[in-house]
This record gives structure tokens, C-alpha cells and sequence, in this order.
């Protein structure tokens, strides 16, 4: 990974709090291979119906924002179980 020294990005606001590790990364997704696909999973239940349209009211739908590598989150973003997929997941969607 490239050392972390300034980043400069579009910031998403996510205002949501408690968002857990399940909504970062459901977990039936955690047993695919970490590969090109891996970062599709991102929130997918949070951006995709389940006829497997986007909601276009989810913040990284939006065209201002659908660029954003940096999530301004609210409180207690990524709580819940320790789950290494939901980094990965973020990372590889070019999340720093």
C-alpha cells in the first residue's frame, strides 16, 4: 500500500450514523475472491435494489458525488464486528 502523506480528494458526506461492518460489506459477500469485483460490494445493499438497480437517493449514486474517495461519515462508521472485507472492500472502491 502507498504510504499515506496528503491525500486530496472529493469527500462524500455520509450522514448516517452506526454504520456497521455488515452495511460496508454484507456479509455474503465475504466469501468471494478479492478481485476486481470485490469493490462492487460496497455498500451494495445501501446502492442496490434488489431488482439490482441503483438508489438513485444514496449518496454515492449521485453524481457529485460518485467520484468520492474520501467518506465524511457519522458517528461510529464501521462499528460492529471486526471484519477485514469491509477494509478491503473500501480500499479497492479507492476509499483511502
Amino acid at each position: 500500500m502507498a504510504p499515506f502523506i496528503t491525500f486530496t480528494a472529493i469527500a462524500a458526506p455520509f450522514d448516517r450514523d452506526d454504520i456497521d461492518t455488515d452495511q460496508i460489506i454484507p456479509a455474503r459477500f465475504l466469501m468471494m475472491p478479492r478481485d476486481e469485483r470485490y469493490r462492487t460490494y460496497l455498500f451494495r445493499d445501501l446502492r442496490i435494489d434488489s431488482d439490482g438497480n441503483k438508489i438513485g437517493s444514496f449518496v454515492l449514486n449521485q453524481p457529485a458525488w460518485r467520484d468520492a474517495r474520501i467518506i465524511v461519515a457519522g458517528h461510529n462508521f464501521g462499528c460492529g464486528s471486526s471484519r477485514e472485507g469491509a477494509v478491503f472492500t473500501l480500499v479497492d472502491a479507492g476509499f483511502r
